[in-house]
C-alpha cells in the first residue's frame, strides 16, 4: 500500500489522495453531471426539432404494423436481406483484422440485433413513466449525483463508487430521453390523426356491402309497411271535389339499395356533442356497378297512387306514377349525449346544401301510355323549387330537424312542449323597406320556430322606420335545438307584403341563461343589414316533480298557469246523433277544438265513418286553469253543401282533469254521441308578463311553531353557519324565519304560516345556511306527511288539526348521513268554504238572464217546458230508485255471507267508494267577511305606473322583514303585471301593508338601496273595503316622483281561534320612566353609594341612567322607549350598580325582573320594584302601546338590539339581509306623559349614546 503524501496515513479503501484531491473528484463529478445535463438538453432539442419538422411536413415515421395475413395479400414483397454472418466467421475476421477491430466487431455483433427502443433497463422496469421527463426530476438527479460523489470523497471512497454513480445517472438519462421521444411520437401521431378526421373523409364500403345483402331481405317488408301506413293517413285526408279519395296501390324502392359515400367527423367539439357529415346517394338506375346476375334481377323503384274520381258507381281510379327516383345529398348529424339512460338526448339532422333529386312523374296514362310532365318546359324547375321551399325551413342548414330520443323512450310525444318562451318585442331601428315610389314602411313581426309555420304576429305600425311595439308573445317550445325566427315584414294594402329581413336566435342560448334582456340583433336580408330589432327572451320551463332518495317522485307544484295537452281520441254512436235530426249516417266527420270559445285546432276528416279515430293532440298556454273551458264540435263535411254540426261537448278544464284522474275519459255529447277525451296538465311558473295571474285557492293554512335546532352541520371553514328555516310546499318556498348568525344551536321561537291547496302536496321544513354571496346552502330537511294533518269530516269538510306537542325530528340530506335536529309543532287550520265573488256575480247575472227569458216565454211555451221537466224528473227518479234497489240487494247479499254477483258487486263497490258530495259554499258578502278578524288576503297586482323602468314591486304586511310577494322585473314605466299573491292576516282590524318599488329583486324591508318609491303604512282593512274584487290605485311616494300600483283584493276567513299573545298585543313599544330609588344598600364609606340603573332586555343593555353621587335615595326622572318584539318570550331586567372609580368592577346593589305580560295595554302603570339585594326599591312608571314591530335577524351580523319574535306572514320567496336599529325616543323627566309619545328629546351621556347604538358592554358600566 502506498503512503499518502498529504498525511502519510493509510486509507481503509486503499491509498487515495487527501482532501485536496477529494475536491477535484467532486469537481470532476460535477463536470460529468453538467455534461449529462448538456447532453440531455441537446437531445431534447434535437427531438423537438425533429418533431417540428415532422409536424411541418405532415409526415411521421412510425414502426411497421404487426404482420397480418389479410393485409399481406395486398402488400408488396419487401427486399430480402442477407442473413448475418455466423459467430465463427466474425471471430475469424477479428483475428484477421487485429485486436482493436476484434473488440469493435464483438460489440457490433453483440448489439446488432437489439432494438434500443424496445429494451428495458433496471430503472425503467421499476419506475413509472410519470417519474421521468419533468425538469425538477433532472434537477434531482443532478443533486443526488453530486451529493453522492461528495459523500464518496468525504468518506475516502474508491473511484469505483464514482463509476457506479455515473452508471446510475447515465441509465436514468437513457431511460428519460427514450420516453421523451416516445411521448413526442405519440402526441404527433394523435394530433395528425385528429387533423385528418376534419379534412379527410372515410369510406363506408363495409357498411354498403352489408346493406346490399340485407336490402334484398328487408325490402318486401318495408314496402308492405309503407303501403299500410300511408293508406291509413290518406283515408283521413280531405280532398277537393271531384276527388273522392286517395290510396297507395304499389310502392317499391327497387332492388338497388342506397349507399353511404363518405363520413367525416369533427373531434373538436364539446365533450357531450358528436358532429359528423354523411354523404349518401340513392341512384337505382346506375347499373355500372351491377353484376350480370344483379342486372338480370333488377327492379326499378315505383310509386303508384290511385286517385278516385266521382261518387259511388259513377267513379273510377286514375293511377299516378312516380318512377326512376334518384337522390344525392350531404347531411350533418349532431348528437347530444347525456349521463343518464338512454345516453342520447337529441339527434339533429341538417342538409349542408340543397340535395339533388330526380324523378319521372306520369299523372295520366299509366305505365304504358304515361307522359312524363317534366318534359313540359319550366315545370321541372318549378316542382323542384317548391320542394326546396317546403324542406328548407326544417331540413336545410342552418335549420335542423331534431328528434328527442330521451323524450321518445320516456313515452312522451315528440311534439310535447317543454316550456313557454316569452318574446317581448320592443322596437325596430332604421328599418329599410322597398325603394319603390310612394312606398311607406308599415312593419310587423312574424314569429316562427325552426323556420316553420308562423306561430304569432305583432301588430302593424304604420309609416315608420322606427316602430315601437312593446308587445309580448308566448310560444310553446318543444326543443331547445330549434331556432327562433323573427321575420320583419312590410305591410302593403294592395301588393303582396314584402319581407324586410329576418332575425334568427338559437334557443340553445337560453339553456344556461333562461332570461336574456335588452337583445339588439341586426335585421338581415341576404346577408345585408336592414336595420335593428330590440327584444327580450325569457324561457319558463315546465315544472316537474322531484325524485326522492327512495325513488318516488313528488308531484309538481299546483299552479293555475301552465300548458294543457288536449286530445280527442275518437267518437262513436254518431248515428244516434243523426237519429235526432242531424244526419242520416255515412258521415265525413272531423272535429274542431275550442278553448274559451276560441278555435285552436281542426282534425283530419274521415270518409264515410260513424266511429272516427283521430288521436290528435293540441297544446296551449292556459293562464287560469279554474276558468278555462274546453269544447269539441264534431262536424260533417257534406262537400258541395258545406259542413254541419253533428254533436258538441263542453267541459271545464279543471273538471276534465279531475275526471281523467279518476279514470273517466268517455263523455256524452249533445245530441247523445260518445267522445273520448283526455287532458294532461303541465304547470309553468310564468312570471313577470301579462296574463299569468292564475291562482289556485288554498284549502287551508299550515301553522309551524319553530322552536330551535341543535347540532347542525357546519359547512363553514372558519366560524359557524347562519341558519334559518324555510317552509317548502311542492318545492316552492312559502315562508321563512329570520336568520340566526354564527350558531349551530339557534333558537328562533317563531311561528310561520304556509298555504296548501290539497293533501297531496309535499311539505318540507328545510334548515338553510344564509350566504351573502351565492346561493344559500341546505343543512338538512324534515319531510311531513300532509295526510297526517289535513283531514275531512263525514260531510266532506276540512277540519282543524291543532297539535301543540313538540316534535323533534332529525335533519336528513340526500347523499349524506343525518345530522342535527329540529324542534317544532305543526297544526292545520281550514279556510271557510265561501263562494268566490266572481262566482257570485256570474250567478246573479245568470239569474237575471233566466228571469228575463222566463218573462219572454208565452203561456204555451211555459206549459211545454213544465211537461218536459216533469218527464225528466220522473225518469231521473225511476233511475235513482233502480240504483237504490241494486245497492240494497248487494248489501243484503253481503250480509248473508253469500258471494254477490258481478253487477251487484260493482254497485256495492261504487257505493263504498263514492265520495261525499262537495259541501255547499257559503254566500258571504264583504260586510259579513270582515267580521272574521283572521283570514287569508288574496291580492292581484294588475298594473303599475313608475318613475323608472326595470323595477320590482314588493308587498309587505304587518311585522315581517321579508316581502309577502315580489313581482318579476317590470321593464316599462307603465306595465301590466297580472300577478297574484296571498298572505295570512292574524288581525284584520290592526293589519298594515307596505308597498315598495325597488330596482333590487332581493331587497328587504329595511334596505333602502335601489328604492324608487314606497308607501309605508296602509290600512289593510280600509284598502280591502275600497278594492274588494276591483282594482284601485295606491299612490307611492319617491324622490324621483310619484308611482302608483293598481291592486284588487279578496278575503277568505280562516277557521282559527287566534291566541291573543300571537297578535299585535304581544308586541309594541314600551316607555319607561325611572323616577327614583329609596333605601338602596350602602357600598361606599360613609354609608353612601353612587347608584345608577341599567335596563337589560334579553341580556342586551337598552338604557343606563346617570350616576347619582353619594346618596341612597337617588332621583333620576329619566325616560326611555324601545320595541318589544314579544312580551311572552322577552325578558326585561332592572339592575342597580354602585359606580366605582378605577379598573375595578362596579358593585352590584340589586336587581328585579319586570313582568311584561302583567302590563295593561295603553294604560299608565305606577310600580315600585323591590330589589333582590340587601334592601331598596326603584320607582318606575311604565306605558305599553301595542303594535307590529318589524322582525330582525339574530347575532352579530345584525345592527338591531331587538330579538326575533313571531313572523306571521306567508311570503312566497325569502331574501336574506339584516334589520336596522329599533332604539329611539330617549327623554328625561316626568314630562314624558305630558308630551305623550312625541315628548321632548334631550341630550344623553356618552355612555347612554353608546348603549343605544348597540356598543354597550360590561366595561361601559364602570
Amino acid at each position: 500500500m502506498a503512503e499518502s503524501p498529504a498525511n502519510g496515513k493509510k486509507s481503509r479503501f486503499g491509498r487515495i489522495p487527501g482532501i485536496s484531491q477529494a475536491t477535484s473528484i467532486v469537481s470532476g463529478t460535477a463536470n460529468i453531471a453538467t455534461g449529462v445535463v448538456s447532453t440531455t438538453a441537446g437531445a431534447v432539442g434535437s427531438v423537438a426539432g425533429t418533431a417540428l419538422d415532422v409536424a411541418t411536413l405532415g409526415k411521421l415515421e412510425r414502426p411497421p404494423p404487426p404482420p397480418d395475413p389479410l393485409w399481406d395479400l395486398h402488400r408488396e414483397p419487401e427486399p430480402v436481406l442477407e442473413p448475418p454472418a455466423p459467430k465463427e466467421e466474425l471471430k475469424a475476421r477479428s483475428l484477421k483484422d487485429g485486436a482493436a477491430g476484434s473488440w469493435l466487431e464483438n460489440l457490433k455483433g453483440k448489439y446488432e440485433d437489439e432494438d434500443l427502443r424496445e429494451s428495458t433497463t433496471f430503472i425503467e422496469y421499476y419506475l413509472k413513466d410519470k417519474l421521468f421527463g419533468d425538469w425538477y426530476h433532472n434537477a434531482a438527479v443532478i443533486f443526488v449525483s453530486t451529493f453522492s460523489a461528495w459523500l464518496v470523497a468525504r468518506f475516502r471512497g474508491s473511484i469505483l463508487w464514482v463509476v457506479v454513480i455515473c452508471a446510475f445517472t447515465s441509465t436514468y438519462y437513457r431511460t428519460s430521453i427514450r420516453r421523451t421521444r416516445r411521448r413526442v411520437r405519440d402526441d404527433l401521431s394523435r394530433e395528425s390523426a385528429l387533423a385528418k378526421l376534419e379534412t379527410d373523409a372515410e369510406t363506408m364500403e363495409w357498411l354498403n356491402a352489408f346493406v346490399v345483402k340485407f336490402w334484398a331481405i328487408y325490402t318486401p317488408t318495408l314496402n308492405t309497411m309503407v303501403i299500410e301506413t300511408v293508406n291509413q293517413v290518406l283515408s283521413g285526408t280531405a280532398t277537393p271535389t271531384p276527388i273522392d279519395g286517395l290510396s297507395l296501390n304499389r310502392f317499391t324502392l327497387g332492388s338497388k339499395p342506397p349507399r353511404i359515400e363518405l363520413v367525416r367527423s369533427y373531434p373538436k367539439t364539446e365533450d357531450d356533442i358528436v358532429v359528423m357529415d354523411w354523404g349518401f346517394s340513392f341512384v337505382p338506375n346506375d347499373i355500372e356497378d351491377l353484376s350480370a346476375r344483379q342486372l338480370k334481377n333488377k327492379i326499378n323503384p315505383l310509386i303508384e297512387l290511385y286517385v278516385r274520381l266521382g261518387k259511388g258507381i259513377v267513379s273510377t281510379n286514375m293511377p299516378v306514377l312516380v318512377q326512376d327516383i334518384a337522390f344525392k345529398g350531404m347531411i350533418q348529424v349532431k348528437i347530444k349525449l347525456i349521463t343518464s339512460f338512454p345516453h342520447l338526448q337529441t339527434v339533429s339532422i341538417s342538409f349542408l346544401k340543397e340535395p339533388y333529386f330526380d324523378f319521372v312523374l306520369k299523372p295520366v296514362g299509366g305505365e304504358t301510355l304515361g307522359f312524363d310532365i317534366n318534359f313540359i318546359p319550366g315545370l321541372e324547375g318549378f316542382i323542384k323549387s317548391r320542394v326546396h321551399e317546403a324542406l328548407g325551413p326544417q331540413f336545410y342548414a342552418p335549420n335542423m330537424f331534431t328528434l328527442n330520443i330521451e323524450q321518445m323512450l320516456a313515452g312522451n310525444p315528440n311534439d310535447a312542449a317543454i316550456g313557454v318562451l316569452a318574446v317581448t318585442l320592443y322596437s325596430g331601428n332604421n328599418l329599410k323597406g322597398s325603394d319603390a315610389i310612394g312606398n311607406t314602411v308599415d312593419p310587423y313581426v312574424k314569429l316562427a320556430l325552426g323556420g316553420g309555420q308562423e306561430i304569432a304576429r305583432s301588430s302593424t305600425k304604420s309609416d315608420t322606420n322606427n316602430p315601437r311595439w312593446n308587445e309580448t308573445k308566448f310560444i310553446l317550445v318543444n326543443s331547445l335545438t330549434d331556432a327562433l325566427t323573427m321575420e320583419i315584414v312590410d305591410f302593403n294594402d294592395v301588393r303582396k307584403d314584402r319581407t324586410i329581413g329576418t332575425v334568427t336566435v338559437p334557443l340553445e342560448q337560453l339553456e344556461e341563461n333562461p332570461e336574456r334582456e335588452g337583445i339588439v340583433e341586426p335585421v338581415l336580408s341576404n346577408g345585408k343589414p336592414k336595420g335593428q330589432l330590440l327584444f327580450d327572451l325569457r324561457l319558463f320551463p315546465v315544472l316537474t316533480g322531484k325524485t326522492l332518495e327512495d325513488g318516488t317522485v313528488e308531484p309538481p307544484p299546483q299552479l293555475n298557469t301552465g300548458i294543457v295537452r288536449f286530445t280527442v281520441h275518437q267518437c262513436k254512436d254518431l248515428d244516434r246523433a243523426a237519429a235526432k235530426g242531424f244526419g242520416s249516417g255515412g258521415f265525413n266527420p272531423f272535429a274542431i277544438y275550442y278553448i274559451d270559445g276560441k278555435e285552436v285546432h281542426t282534425t283530419k276528416m274521415f270518409k264515410r265513418s260513424n266511429t272516427p279515430v283521430w288521436d290528435e293532440a293540441h297544446e296551449a298556454l292556459i293562464t287560469n286553469m279554474n276558468s278555462a273551458v274546453l269544447s269539441v264540435v264534431v262536424r260533417d263535411d257534406k262537400d258541395l253543401s258545406g259542413a254541419s254540426d253533428i254533436a258538441t261537448f263542453k267541459i271545464p278544464l279543471a273538471k276534465l282533469l279531475a275526471e281523467n284522474e279518476k279514470g273517466t275519459d268517455w263523455f256524452t255529447m249533445s245530441p247523445p254521441a260518445k267522445v273520448r277525451m283526455t287532458a294532461q296538465w303541465k304547470p309553468v311558473a310564468v312570471k313577470g308578463v301579462s296574463g299569468s295571474g292564475g291562482y289556485i285557492p288554498p284549502i287551508g293554512i299550515m301553522r309551524f311553531h319553530l322552536q330551535s335546532a341543535s347540532d347542525l352541520r357546519n359547512l363553514e371553514a372558519l366560524g359557524k353557519v347562519d341558519p334559518y328555516v324555510r317552509a317548502m310546499v311542492n318545492n316552492y318556498q312559502k315562508n321563512r324565519t329570520v336568520t340566526a348568525f354564527g350558531t349551530l344551536t339557534p333558537v328562533w321561537d317563531e311561528i310561520i304560516y304556509a298555504t296548501v291547496t290539497s293533501d297531496r302536496e309535499s311539505i318540507v321544513l328545510e334548515v338553510m345556511d344564509h350566504e351573502n354571496d351565492g346561493k344559500d346552502r341546505s343543512l338538512g330537511e324534515v319531510r311531513l306527511d300532509p295526510t297526517e294533518f289535513i283531514k275531512k269530516n263525514e260531510l266532506g269538510e276540512y277540519v282543524a288539526q291543532v297539535d301543540t306537542t313538540l316534535r323533534t325530528s332529525t335533519l336528513t340530506m340526500h347523499g349524506k348521513s343525518p345530522k342535527g335536529s329540529l324542534v317544532y309543532t305543526v297544526s292545520f287550520y281550514p279556510l271557510l268554504n265561501v263562494m268566490d265573488p266572481d262566482d257570485i256575480a256570474a250567478e246573479e247575472k245568470a239569474k237575471a238572464e233566466a228571469e228575463a227569458a222566463e218573462a219572454a216565454l208565452t203561456p204555451e211555451q211555459r206549459k211545454k217546458r213544465d211537461e218536459e221537466a216533469a218527464k225528466k224528473a220522473a225518469a231521473d227518479k225511476k233511475k235513482a230508485d233502480e240504483e237504490a234497489k241494486k245497492a240494497a240487494a248487494a248489501s243484503a247479499t253481503t250480509i248473508n255471507g253469500d258471494k254477490p254477483d258481478g253487477a251487484a258487486a260493482a254497485v256495492a263497490l261504487d257505493a263504498e267508494t263514492l265520495e261525499p258530495a262537495e259541501p255547499e259554499k257559503l254566500r258571504l258578502q264583504l260586510p259579513e267577511l270582515v267580521t272574521y278578524n283572521t283570514g287569508l288576503l288574496i291580492y292581484k297586482l294588475v298594473e303599475g305606473s313608475f318613475s323608472k323602468s326595470n323595477v320590482y314591486v314588493q308587498v309587505y304586511f304587518d311585522d315581517f322583514l321579508y316581502p309577502s310577494y315580489v313581482t318579476g322585473r317590470l321593464h316599462n314605466q307603465k306595465a301590466k303585471i297580472e300577478e297574484v299573491g296571498d298572505v295570512m292576516l292574524r288581525e284584520l282590524d290592526f293589519s298594515q301593508m307596505c308597498i315598495r318599488v325597488t330596482t333590487k329583486e332581493n331587497a328587504i324591508r329595511t334596505d333602502n338601496e335601489g328604492l324608487i318609491a314606497e308607501n309605508k303604512s296602509i290600512s289593510t282593512l280600509a284598502q280591502l273595503k275600497a278594492g274588494y274584487n276591483k282594482a284601485v290605485p295606491i299612490s307611492l311616494l319617491g324622490k324621483d316622483g310619484t308611482s302608483s300600483v293598481k291592486i284588487a283584493f279578496k278575503y277568505v276567513p280562516l277557521q282559527m281561534q287566534l291566541d291573543p299573545l300571537e297578535g299585535h298585543i304581544n308586541q309594541g313599544k314600551l316607555k319607561i320612566v325611572i323616577v327614583g330609588g329609596t333605601k338602596l344598600p350602602a357600598a361606599d364609606r360613609g354609608n353612601r353609594s353612587d347608584p345608577f340603573c341599567v335596563l337589560e332586555l334579553n341580556g342586551t343593555v337598552k338604557y343606563k341612567t346617570e350616576i347619582k353621587k353619594k346618596t341612597l335615595d337617588p332621583d333620576w326622572n329619566e325616560s326611555t322607549e324601545f320595541d318589544i318584539v314579544s312580551r311572552r318570550s322577552s325578558k326585561l331586567f332592572l339592575k342597580v350598580y354602585d359606580w366605582d372609580m378605577g379598573p375595578a368592577d362596579n358593585d352590584y346593589l340589586g336587581g328585579a325582573p319586570i313582568d311584561l305580560l302583567d302590563l295593561d295595554v295603553m294604560k299608565q302603570v305606577d310600580r315600585h320594584v323591590t330589589l333582590d339585594g340587601k334592601s331598596g326599591q326603584i320607582h318606575l312608571i311604565l306605558f305599553f302601546k301595542p303594535g307590529f314591530v318589524v322582525r330582525s335577524t339574530q347575532g352579530t351580523a345584525s345592527t338591531t338590539l331587538a330579538v326575533p319574535g313571531m313572523i306571521v306572514s306567508a311570503p312566497l320567496k325569502g331574501v336574506g339581509a339584516v334589520g336596522g336599529g329599533v332604539v329611539s325616543g330617549v327623554s328625561k323627566g316626568t314630562s314624558f306623559f305630558r308630551h305623550g309619545f312625541r315628548g321632548k328629546k334631550e341630550s344623553v351621556s356618552e355612555d347612554s349614546a353608546s348603549v343605544m347604538s348597540g356598543k354597550a358592554s360590561r366595561k361601559s358600566l364602570r
